[in-house]
């Protein structure tokens, strides 16, 4: 039997990948719609499998998960089985902040929120972890000193280290160098590759009256083109590159699509704040569904979600 049914929305697919392939690599198994679901297969029958069959189900939490139509009936699906959690068969993981709303406030989730790798991982391992969760090591005590309630070590004792307290050191702060930003330039450009290639296609099977297109033009480069009742109502070229970014990405829709060179948004790449980021050098639309991001400190997830929602907008108007 499948370990783990991993439930995620597109946003999120490079963290459900991470969820995945962690687990994997501990002889757990999994099934994910990235890795399993085949061109060819029955979207739909592909879920209600992967959810009925798997002995658990990983929410992959984030604020675009709570507003997904498709995956309610995925957790839905787990939450029946096991009503009370007696036998965990629902494991949220929770990578951007949110609230979960009803039935699933009361559940305890797994938390990767701020966290690096390592940590993230030794996070999830032990949340889905069905034993115990006792720690090997005996806790400190927390009280005075003079009232240890247990005996000595009758052993000899540890050396000292004179009583002396470590030294602050602080973190040096280092310009990135040109290969670290050119890697992240195209960590970015794959990032929002994938997101607009999975989103197109949730898009499609969401609405018979959209047809949606991808071409990947270059390893650098692809267009997206959305239609609605056979005409054409967004598109854009992505690229990576640009007059004003090297190494950031650049972004056209509507008219500057046909290629003059002309660009509504350019992402580049700063280390102002310790790490690589993403900063929008042409500003944003307005609209509430962008509050939630810092145009100016954005990671690839932000920018692949920010740019997309960009290139949807029309739709909603």
């Amino acid at each position: 039997m499948t370990d783990f049914f991993i439930s995620y929305t597109s946003a999120d697919k490079t963290w459900a990948e991470w969820i995945a392939f962690t687990l994997e690599e501990k002889g757990y198994k999994t099934i994910v719609q990235a890795w399993d679901f085949r061109p060819g297969s029955n979207f739909v029958l592909e879920m209600q499998k992967a959810a009925t069959e798997a002995d658990r189900t990983i929410m992959v939490l984030s604020p675009d998960y709570l507003k997904s139509q498709f995956a309610t009936p995925e957790w839905a699906a787990a939450f029946t089985r096991d009503p009370k959690s007696l036998g965990r068969k629902l494991v949220p993981v929770m990578v951007r902040d949110c609230q979960p709303p009803g039935l699933l406030s009361p559940i305890v989730h797994i938390s990767l929120i701020g966290l690096d790798e390592d940590e993230a991982q030794a996070q999830l391992l032990k949340g889905v972890n069905a034993e115990r969760s006792k720690p090997t090591n005996r806790p400190s005590f927390p009280g005075a000193k003079a009232l240890q309630s247990h005996a000595s070590f009758p052993g000899p004792a540890a050396p000292s280290s004179g009583g002396s307290q470590s030294p602050y050191l602080p973190k040096v702060k280092r310009a990135a160098t040109d290969v670290e930003r050119r890697r992240f330039g195209r960590q970015t450009f794959d990032t929002i590759k994938r997101h607009f290639e999975t989103a197109l296609n949730e898009l499609q099977r969401q609405d018979a009256v959209l047809e949606c297109d991808f071409q990947a033009i270059t390893a650098t480069e692809f267009t997206a083109e959305v239609f609605l009742n056979g005409k054409s109502v967004c598109r854009c070229k992505i690229w990576q590159g640009g007059t004003l970014a090297a190494d950031g990405i650049s972004f056209a829709e509507g008219h500057w699509f046909h290629g003059n060179g002309g660009t509504n948004e350019i992402l580049s790449i700063s280390d102002g704040q310790g790490d690589l980021r993403l900063s929008s050098l042409m500003g944003g639309i307005t609209g509430r569904q962008l509050k939630q991001y810092d145009l100016k400190n954005l990671n690839p997830e932000q920018a692949a979600d920010y740019l997309w929602r960009r290139f949807v907008e029309p739709l909603e108007r």
